[in-house]
């Protein structure tokens, strides 16, 4: 019979270390470059166009066509998880351009997303009055975040707190 207390302690550990990792599988994060940044690929396009990078940020809209659904996206910092923080910082915007049909209702403007793909260049349109150079993306993997107000937090700490 199993020792009681190692496996306690295992399913314990996998427990507070399952909500710490990333969101994009491991093998296709082995594909992207890390330190490819946003602004590399606004600055240098032709250098970078075919590799595989991790975006993410604010859905600003979303336009179903015809065989692909092209989301605009508000680019923000990620952190270790690769999820979109401070959305008082941000780049740019970027374009994700998936295959088939992605549902409004579900990818909706305001939701974070978090996209694992290859560059494919910067497409020129209209923002407001101004010609703007979108970066694409063609994902091979994404993470569509729950609203801020639905997500769980889960702490830890020793101390006093107080609420108003």
């Amino acid at each position: 019979m199993p020792d009681l207390k190692k496996i306690t302690l295992l399913l314990l550990a996998l427990l507070l270390t399952s909500g710490c990792a990333p969101v994009i599988s491991q093998k296709t994060l082995e594909s992207v470059d890390r330190e490819i940044r946003f602004s590399d690929l606004v600055k240098d396009p032709d250098k970078y166009r075919g590799q595989n990078v991790v975006l993410g940020g604010t859905i600003v809209s979303i336009e179903n066509r015809e065989e692909k659904t092209e989301i605009e996206v508000l680019e923000q910092p990620l952190n270790y998880q690769l999820k979109p923080t401070d959305p008082e910082r941000s780049e740019g915007r970027f374009i994700a351009v998936f295959e088939g049909f992605k549902d409004p209702a579900l990818y909706s403007r305001n939701r974070r997303i978090t996209v694992a793909g290859v560059f494919k260049g910067i497409v020129k349109r209209k923002l407001g009055e101004m010609d703007y150079g979108y970066p694409v993306v063609e994902p091979q993997e994404h993470y569509l975040w729950r609203s801020p107000y639905g997500e769980p937090s889960v702490g830890v700490g020793v101390g006093i707190g107080f609420g108003f």
